[in-house]
């Protein structure tokens, strides 16, 4: 039987009109007229033929729905996110491993190699396969059971959120340590072995404050090698190089890899500094012995060449084996190092300050001198003391020293001479604080020297502001007493003055990039007294090494070194300890040779007795090996 209802659409033209059978009207037959009529449609015809046409553009509706979807995801996938995607992807069957680069080797004057590099190894983590604790426990755990030395969880859970992508987990390690672990890196996502050139400092605690140490950065995103302190921390850029990297790719089961691309690492330059090797030893023995002996608490070596400024020995008592650090400590170990009450990561040759004592009155006699407060001539009568009123201000010595002129009183260190020039007494009136503060700092007492190393410090110099101040305290800071505080490099710097000709330099520990540039010397200030009242002052020095000065220990130089002659200054400064005990500090400052100075030498011993007996000996010793070269 024929469909007649769709024999009729296929045949409709909406123009034309036909006859409804029985009882149906005669207007022309169309869709809307249908729908009206529902299933009162005419004889014959079936509405529910219409309403599968409707499910059929209902089902391409869905179906151009689901295409639109699928369409947006894709443009997601490979517009919008394709480089997160990508990585992602990439992880899957590709590792990428950095190469960090060697450091410049540092150097001493005479290229005795004081830091270098060592082939080694290192596990580096990429934090993005950590998305929890626990995943990030379960790779650690696999990790450690390759290892002697098990790496510290907490350390590495602790940079999960730190915004790192990648961290080193283990390093210092050699070839036969990582072979098994390569073999197997496919249990340990996200972990790959990278070439990581590890420092050594071949003389370890020795050069530890001048050479400083380096560390990973811990700002950085990706693992990288920085200097901590000394001049690894100041000329970090110069002996950094370019890291690099390089990218392997893995099969499905994650054991056999195909290098895909390489980026060698550049090397940074090297340093060659003014330090010599056999000083700074002989120095950091010393005071190891020192300080051990318990004729000290801690103490400071400082040694220049006068003409440039160029530091010879740097060493700071107690100190610290910088290789240790590098090779990484444990949490308790550097805590206990932190809580060490010797503090020995504290530089005490430039970030400590001590009241200076004698060694200052070469800064009160430029003073008298050139303000016209003494003369060369000028004689001070000294009983043992001066007295002001009920107020008594001693002589280092009882009884005193009796009738001395300026020489004489740099010889014998005499305080009552210095106590008149600086605050005044009978016919002499007196530097005066104010005056005496501008000269200090002329010297560079309050100011930082600028040496090439953080961490330095300024010291003090009063000036009489601050406080009420009286008479008294100017007698005091007259013979580096008092408020007065200097580190071992400032009065160094001061003496190196008095044995290059009359100009402050500024210290330099680094001579220059090796095969690129030699660095310029810098003069800080010059020519700050005349030349007779300069001589004044050095002959007064040379003759407090002398027979009949209080550098003693140094009275028969010139017979042991072919007549070399030195000239000095000693220097025992006052302090209350923290037990409330009266302490002394020991200075020794001396230069030579008198007429052609190669080197300014200071010694400090914290809490060590006097500059004369204590200070004096171990001078003695440096300038022995020194002139010994």
């Amino acid at each position: 039987m024929k469909n007649l209802f769709f024999e009729e659409i296929s045949k409709y033209n909406p123009s034309k009109k036909f006859t409804v059978p029985k009882g149906g009207s005669t207007a022309p037959f169309d869709f809307e007229w249908l729908i009206a009529n529902k299933n009162t449609g005419p004889k014959g015809y079936s509405v529910s033929s219409a309403r599968k046409k409707w499910n059929a553009v209902f089902l391409l509706c869905l179906m151009l729905t689901i295409f639109l979807i699928y369409i947006v995801r894709a443009v997601n996938l490979q517009l919008i996110n394709h480089d997160k995607y990508s990585i992602l992807a990439n992880n899957n069957k590709t590792r990428k491993s950095h190469i960090i680069a060697e450091r410049g080797v540092i150097y001493d004057r005479n290229g005795i190699v004081l830091a270098r590099n060592n082939p080694s190894f290192a596990l580096e983590l990429n934090l993005s396969f950590c998305s929890t604790e626990y995943i990030c426990d379960q790779i650690l755990t696999k990790v450690n059971s390759y290892l002697t030395e098990k790496i510290e969880k907490e350390k590495v859970l602790a940079e999960i959120n730190s915004g790192k992508a990648s961290v080193i987990i283990a390093q210092g390690l050699q070839r036969s340590d990582i072979l098994e672990i390569e073999a197997n890196l496919y249990q340990m996502p996200g972990v790959s072995v990278a070439v990581y050139p590890i420092r050594n400092y071949e003389f370890g605690p020795t050069f530890a404050h001048v050479l400083g140490y380096v560390g990973l950065d811990d700002k950085s995103v990706q693992p990288k090698v920085v200097g901590k302190s000394g001049i690894e921390a100041f000329y970090d850029e110069t002996l950094s190089g370019i890291p690099g990297n390089t990218i392997i790719e893995v099969d499905s089961s994650g054991k056999n890899f195909v290098t895909i691309a390489r980026e060698d690492a550049l090397p940074g330059r090297n340093l060659v500094t003014f330090l010599d090797v056999d000083l700074q030893n002989k120095a950091h023995e010393l005071l190891k012995i020192a300080v051990e002996e318990k004729k000290a608490t801690a103490g400071a070596i400082v040694a220049q060449d006068p003409q440039t400024g160029g530091v010879l020995a740097l060493v700071s008592y107690p100190s610290f084996d910088s290789n240790k650090l590098v090779e990484g400590l444990s949490t308790d170990e550097y805590n206990s190092m932190q809580e060490d009450k010797s503090f020995p990561f504290f530089n005490r040759v430039i970030s400590a300050a001590y009241p200076p004592g004698s060694t200052f009155k070469m800064v009160t006699a430029s003073a008298g001198l050139h303000e016209g407060t003494i003369t060369p001539r000028t004689i001070v009568f000294d009983p043992g003391y001066l007295q002001v009123g009920s107020y008594i201000f001693k002589n280092w010595k009882e009884g005193g020293h009796g009738d001395v002129n300026l020489q004489r009183a740099l010889q014998v260190s005499n305080d009552t001479y210095f106590y008149t020039v600086g605050g005044g007494f009978g016919d002499v009136k007196g530097v005066g604080i104010k005056s005496l503060a501008e000269w200090a700092k002329k010297f560079g007492y309050g100011s930082l020297t600028g040496i090439d190393m953080w961490g330095e410090v300024k010291g003090h110099m009063p000036d009489g502001t601050g406080r009420d101040w009286y008479l008294g305290d100017t007698y005091i800071t007259s013979i580096g007493q008092g408020d007065v505080l200097a580190t071992p490099l400032q009065v160094n710097n001061v003496t190196a003055y008095f044995a290059n000709g009359g100009y402050l330099m500024k210290p330099r520990v680094v001579q220059g990039i090796q095969g690129v540039k030699e660095y310029e010397t810098e003069i800080l200030s010059q020519s700050l007294i005349s030349k007779s009242e300069y001589e004044t002052i050095r002959e007064g020095m040379k003759m407090a090494v002398e027979p009949g000065g209080t550098g003693y220990p140094l009275f028969d130089f010139p017979i042991r070194h072919k007549g070399i002659e030195l000239a000095g200054k000693t220097g025992t400064s006052e302090y209350i300890d923290s037990a409330g005990e009266d302490k002394t500090h020991a200075w020794f400052t001396v230069f030579g040779p008198y007429d052609n100075a190669n080197i300014a030498l200071t010694v400090f011993l914290e809490g060590g007795g006097s500059g004369s007996d204590d200070a004096g000996p171990i001078a003695k010793e440096l300038l022995d090996v020194w002139f010994a070269e």
